[in-house]
């Protein structure tokens, strides 16, 4: 059965090698926090609310389909824990703790004993979704930039499709910095754009501070959208040291050149030309997967 706990109130002791902290943390000593990009917090409670939005939707439609969810997140859970094993990376020992596993998380499948899920709607999920989450970890209700758990804690941390929900990147990455024992995994997977995306998600975020609130599509719930080069900088900034990834827009080549054969095709087919040019030039939404270790090496430096 989980365990739900909200860590606003006094310190809590749940159990061995689970001690939780109330206070905020200061920063990982000794990580260089040269991008500090990050939204305002009213912007983050907003993409809070559209993805309950969104995930109202979701539990509506798969009423009575719930083993299709948990077959696909079963099948998720499962690849990713083969990566990790082909990469030598022991994914089932110690402590796996996934930082904002959402309704249906890599966590719920993962074969380990020890197991920590959290998530800032964590107690929402459980409610709309109990099903789903019967026999899995325990439970946090925490944002990622403020994680509850002492420092050099866990074997492996997960970040799956979170990155660009979070207030702060930079904050959310030394968190899962701070917590991860020395030399520990981090396994994080994040859709990446062409760079225009990220200038139009400026734009956006600008024009929600002037008092904008129409539900531009993609926008409203994703506060960042990186590009792989910008992964790459944060994950430096914060001292992982990238061992492993897979995906990205290398995985989609000769972009350009591909647009321009089949922008044609789609004007034809779909008839929605500009809409065709755009999803074909600038590229959205292309799955990059990344293992990484906690601390750099000498060469990294």
């Amino acid at each position: 059965m989980c365990r739900l706990l909200c860590t606003q109130n006094a310190a809590l002791v749940v159990g061995p090698g689970y001690t939780l902290v109330s206070q905020r943390h200061t920063r990982y000593q000794g990580v260089q926090k040269i991008m500090s990009r990050k939204v305002s917090h009213e912007r983050w409670k907003f993409a809070q609310w559209q993805e309950r939005m969104y995930q109202e939707k979701k539990s509506r439609m798969f009423v009575g389909r719930q083993f299709d969810i948990l077959d696909h997140a079963r099948n998720n859970s499962t690849r990713a824990v083969h990566l990790l094993d082909a990469l030598n990376r022991s994914p089932g020992k110690g402590l796996v703790v996934e930082v904002g596993s959402g309704a249906h998380g890599l966590i719920w499948q993962w074969p380990a004993e020890r197991r920590i899920a959290i998530d800032p709607l964590a107690d929402y999920y459980q409610a709309t979704f109990s099903s789903l989450q019967t026999d899995g970890p325990m439970v946090l209700v925490a944002q990622g930039e403020r994680l509850p758990l002492e420092s050099d804690i866990a074997d492996l941390v997960l970040s799956d499709n979170v990155l660009d929900h979070t207030e702060a990147p930079s904050d959310y990455l030394g968190e899962c910095l701070r917590i991860l024992k020395p030399k520990g995994t981090f396994f994080l997977t994040v859709d990446v754009h062409h760079p225009i995306w990220w200038w139009c998600g400026c734009v956006y975020n600008g024009l929600f501070r002037l008092g904008f609130r129409r539900n531009v599509p993609a926008f409203p719930n994703h506060p960042f959208h990186f590009s792989e080069s910008r992964i790459e900088k944060l994950l430096l900034d914060n001292s992982f040291r990238v061992t492993y990834r897979r995906g990205g827009p290398g995985s989609v080549a000769d972009k350009g050149f591909r647009a321009l054969i089949n922008v044609t095709r789609q004007i034809r087919t779909k008839g929605s030309g500009l809409e065709a040019v755009i999803k074909q030039i600038f590229f959205k939404n292309i799955r990059l997967e990344i293992v990484a270790s906690a601390g750099l090496s000498d060469s990294d430096v």
